[in-house]
Protein backbone atom coordinates (compact mmCIF):
# COMPACT_ATOMS: atom_id res chain seq x y z
CA UNK A 1 0.00 0.00 0.00
CA UNK A 2 1.42 3.43 -0.89
CA UNK A 3 2.10 5.94 1.86
CA UNK A 4 -1.03 7.73 3.06
CA UNK A 5 -0.65 11.33 4.23
CA UNK A 6 -4.15 12.78 4.08
CA UNK A 7 -7.85 11.98 3.79
CA UNK A 8 -7.72 11.87 -0.02
CA UNK A 9 -4.85 9.38 0.17
CA UNK A 10 -6.86 7.20 2.55
CA UNK A 11 -9.88 7.24 0.25
CA UNK A 12 -7.67 6.43 -2.75
CA UNK A 13 -6.19 3.50 -0.82
CA UNK A 14 -9.68 2.19 0.00
CA UNK A 15 -10.57 2.26 -3.70
CA UNK A 16 -7.31 0.65 -4.80
CA UNK A 17 -7.29 -2.11 -2.20
CA UNK A 18 -10.93 -3.23 -2.35
CA UNK A 19 -11.41 -6.90 -3.25
CA UNK A 20 -14.95 -7.40 -4.57
CA UNK A 21 -14.59 -11.17 -4.57
CA UNK A 22 -14.04 -11.22 -0.81
CA UNK A 23 -17.03 -8.92 -0.23
CA UNK A 24 -19.32 -10.89 -2.53
CA UNK A 25 -22.98 -10.47 -1.67
CA UNK A 26 -22.37 -8.10 1.26
CA UNK A 27 -23.76 -4.58 1.69
CA UNK A 28 -22.39 -2.17 4.29
CA UNK A 29 -21.62 1.50 4.78
CA UNK A 30 -18.34 2.17 6.56
CA UNK A 31 -17.74 5.61 8.01
CA UNK A 32 -14.49 7.00 9.37
CA UNK A 33 -14.20 10.05 11.64
CA UNK A 34 -10.56 11.04 11.99
CA UNK A 35 -8.83 13.34 14.46
CA UNK A 36 -5.21 14.22 15.11
CA UNK A 37 -2.77 15.03 12.30
CA UNK A 38 -5.60 14.64 9.77
CA UNK A 39 -9.10 15.59 10.87
CA UNK A 40 -12.14 14.84 8.75
CA UNK A 41 -14.73 12.29 7.77
CA UNK A 42 -15.17 9.89 4.88
CA UNK A 43 -17.28 6.87 4.06
CA UNK A 44 -17.40 3.86 1.76
CA UNK A 45 -20.61 2.37 0.40
CA UNK A 46 -20.44 -1.32 -0.50
CA UNK A 47 -23.54 -2.88 -2.06
CA UNK A 48 -23.85 -6.52 -3.08
CA UNK A 49 -20.08 -6.88 -2.96
CA UNK A 50 -19.30 -3.84 -5.11
CA UNK A 51 -17.60 -0.68 -3.90
CA UNK A 52 -20.05 1.95 -5.10
CA UNK A 53 -18.77 5.10 -3.44
CA UNK A 54 -15.85 6.39 -1.43
CA UNK A 55 -16.43 10.01 -0.52
CA UNK A 56 -15.47 12.72 1.90
CA UNK A 57 -18.02 13.61 4.57
CA UNK A 58 -20.47 11.77 6.76
CA UNK A 59 -23.08 9.29 5.58
CA UNK A 60 -26.57 9.53 7.12
CA UNK A 61 -26.96 5.77 7.74
CA UNK A 62 -23.61 4.03 8.31
CA UNK A 63 -23.43 0.38 9.30
CA UNK A 64 -20.36 1.13 11.43
CA UNK A 65 -18.58 4.37 12.31
CA UNK A 66 -14.94 4.34 13.37
CA UNK A 67 -13.70 7.32 15.41
CA UNK A 68 -9.92 7.28 15.60
CA UNK A 69 -6.75 9.27 15.51
CA UNK A 70 -5.68 9.24 11.85
CA UNK A 71 -2.12 8.06 12.51
CA UNK A 72 -3.36 5.33 14.87
CA UNK A 73 -5.78 4.07 12.20
CA UNK A 74 -2.97 3.95 9.63
CA UNK A 75 -0.96 1.79 12.04
CA UNK A 76 -3.97 -0.52 12.45
CA UNK A 77 -4.60 -0.95 8.72
CA UNK A 78 -0.87 -1.57 8.17
CA UNK A 79 -1.10 -4.42 10.73
CA UNK A 80 1.26 -2.71 13.15
CA UNK A 81 -1.51 -2.91 15.75
CA UNK A 82 -4.16 -5.59 16.20
CA UNK A 83 -7.54 -3.93 15.50
CA UNK A 84 -9.47 -5.89 18.11
CA UNK A 85 -6.86 -5.37 20.83
CA UNK A 86 -6.67 -1.64 20.05
CA UNK A 87 -10.46 -1.43 20.27
CA UNK A 88 -10.57 -3.33 23.55
CA UNK A 89 -7.91 -1.00 24.95
CA UNK A 90 -10.04 2.02 24.04
CA UNK A 91 -7.62 3.35 21.44
CA UNK A 92 -10.52 3.98 19.04
CA UNK A 93 -14.28 3.67 19.17
CA UNK A 94 -16.89 2.06 16.94
CA UNK A 95 -20.53 2.99 16.78
CA UNK A 96 -22.75 0.43 15.11
CA UNK A 97 -21.88 -3.09 13.99
CA UNK A 98 -18.31 -3.82 15.11
CA UNK A 99 -18.46 -7.45 13.98
CA UNK A 100 -19.16 -6.37 10.41
CA UNK A 101 -16.41 -3.76 10.64
CA UNK A 102 -13.89 -6.42 11.69
CA UNK A 103 -15.09 -8.69 8.89
CA UNK A 104 -14.52 -5.96 6.29
CA UNK A 105 -10.81 -6.02 7.04
CA UNK A 106 -10.55 -9.04 4.73
CA UNK A 107 -12.21 -7.10 1.91
CA UNK A 108 -9.27 -4.70 1.56
CA UNK A 109 -5.82 -5.88 0.51
CA UNK A 110 -2.97 -4.33 2.44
Amino acid sequence: MPAIHDLQGYMDALRASFNAERASGRSVILQYLFSGSVAGACHAVIADGALLTVAEGRHPTPTATVSADFDLWLRIIAYHLDPLMAYQEGMYTVEGDIETLLETDAWFSR
